[in-house]
Order: C-alpha cells, then sequence, then structure tokens
C-alpha cells in the first residue's frame, strides 16, 4: 500500500495504476475506521483493479459529536486496517493540501443540504458537497463507494454527480449494524456503558416504522408518530428530528407512495447520532 499526502503525489500514484489498466474504486472516510468503513473497502477491493482509500476531516465540522473529530483519529491504527484490506492507495492529505490559501469555492446542492443535517448542523453539508467534488477531481475513481448510513449524504452527492455530469458510478452498500442494530459509527465509542444501552432505541424506532409501513401503513404523519413514540419511552433520548421523506428530494411526506426514508437525529449524553432506515425499497 502506498501512503501519499500531497495532491501531486496522489495523481502520480493513480495515473501508475491507470497505465497498468485498472479501475479505480473510491472509498472516503473521516478516519477513525470501523467495520462498517471497512466494508466499503471490501466492496470496492471485490469490483475493482485498485482501490484508494481517502482519510480527510473537513475543518470546523464538530459542532456535535456523531463523528471522529481530529484529536480522536489514530492515523496508524487506520492505515494498518487498510493495509489488511489490501488498499492500494491511502490519501491522508492535511487542510493546505485541499484548502489551500485564498481558497473560495464552496459546492451547494440547493434544497438538499438546508433541512435536516443541514438544518441543525449549518454549512456542514455544503463542507462535504465541497470536499467531496475535489476528491473526485482528484482521484478520477470510476466507482464511489457509499453508505447508506449517512443517507442524505447520499442523496445529496447522487444529484450532484447528475448535476455536473460526473463520470462515476455510485455504489450504496446497506448500513452495517450491531447485534441490538445501533448503526456502526465512530460516535459510538462517546458512550458510556448506559448511554450505549439507551442508543437502542434509534433502530427500535426506525424498526417500529417500517414494520407499520410493511403492514400496509402510508401515512407519513402516522409513521412519523411511531418513531417518536419510541424514542419518547426512552428518557436519555433527546430528539433533534424525526423525519418520513422522499428517498430522491428530501422532501417531508404527507403519504409514502413511493421510495422514501425514515431519518431520526438523537442526542443521547453529550453524543449526537443520526440513523435511517429505507421504506419501499432495496437499498442494496
Amino acid at each position: 500500500m502506498i501512503v501519499v499526502r500531497t495532491a501531486n503525489e496522489l495523481r502520480d500514484a493513480i495515473l501508475e495504476r491507470r497505465v497498468a489498466g485498472d479501475s479505480i474504486g473510491f472509498v472516503p472516510t473521516m478516519g477513525m475506521l470501523h467495520d462498517g468503513q471497512l466494508s466499503l473497502v471490501r466492496r470496492a477491493r471485490e469490483e475493482n483493479g485498485s482501490v484508494v482509500v481517502s482519510s480527510f476531516t473537513n475543518p470546523g465540522s464538530f459542532t456535535t459529536l456523531d463523528e471522529a473529530s481530529p484529536g480522536r483519529r489514530d492515523t496508524a491504527r487506520d492505515l494498518a486496517l487498510l493495509e489488511h484490506a489490501r488498499v492500494d492507495i491511502a490519501f491522508v492529505p492535511d487542510v493546505g493540501t485541499l484548502y489551500p490559501p485564498n481558497d473560495t469555492t464552496r459546492v451547494t446542492v440547493e434544497g438538499l443540504t438546508r433541512q435536516l443535517e443541514g438544518a441543525s448542523r449549518p454549512g456542514h453539508l455544503d463542507g462535504l458537497t465541497t470536499i467531496m467534488l475535489k476528491l473526485l477531481h482528484l482521484v478520477g475513481p470510476a466507482r464511489l463507494y457509499l453508505g447508506q448510513r449517512h443517507a442524505q449524504q447520499v442523496v445529496i452527492v447522487r444529484r450532484m454527480v447528475r448535476d455536473l455530469f460526473l463520470n462515476v458510478d455510485l455504489v450504496i452498500c446497506p448500513t452495517i449494524r450491531e447485534d441490538d442494530g445501533l448503526a456502526l459509527s465512530s460516535a459510538n465509542a462517546q458512550l458510556g456503558i448506559e448511554e450505549r444501552h439507551a442508543a437502542a432505541c434509534l433502530f427500535n424506532a426506525l424498526t417500529a416504522a417500517k414494520d407499520a409501513y410493511d403492514a400496509g401503513e402510508r401515512s407519513a404523519e402516522v409513521l412519523r408518530w411511531r418513531m417518536t413514540d419510541v424514542l419518547s419511552n426512552e428518557p436519555r433520548a433527546r430528539i433533534d428530528y424525526v423525519s418520513v421523506a422522499d428517498a430522491l428530494t428530501l422532501a417531508e411526506l404527507q403519504r409514502v407512495t413511493g421510495p422514501a426514508l425514515a431519518l431520526i437525529a438523537v442526542g443521547i449524553g453529550r453524543t449526537r447520532l443520526t440513523d435511517n432506515m429505507p421504506l419501499a425499497w432495496d437499498v442494496a
């Protein structure tokens, strides 16, 4: 595995792979790798001649603790995991590499980056689209691997790829969960024992909505109430939002008549957790 830290080193390493005739599979990460992210790497390894994984955290992304902060990252551990997963190129840039002096260009996907996570964390999703576009231009992959774990990000990136005619196939992989249903996340490590037990309420709430939908319920208001009821019965859970939204536009629904998403965000202790569950279609 080659570890590169600058844009020029990355381009040179990828060019060598292209000359060899390899297709490029790309997995962007924020570090503090867990098996959910590594499942994307394994999928990329199966489907491509070469695999590139980036590890980078946008500056200013941590007004809430729902991802790994730079202070908690362990780059040596992450690189060892990537090497074991047979990654070809690990891209570990510093902030100055991807945001050089006087960098002022930002990317906004109108209508998608201001709601849900965009409303709770202003500017966060514009940072996502900006850094994603930078990385896609640098890597130029045939396939980009994202997890359904971050459903809103998937919707936004899909729209950006379409609108900007980016030549990349988007591969969406199912959420990887613990035995009690909690979605794997670097944030889980911040939970105390009792908080970790309480966090199961997210999956239970989503399951309540999915079970109701599968039983024939189509009122989005009823589905939102089912999730809210479960979350409200967990005293440690502080509800940020509960949503039943169109799977392509993220518009809140009155009735579910096509592909939709159940999405929730909850605070438990100092940790903010998000999760989602598709309704009416199979992500995989």
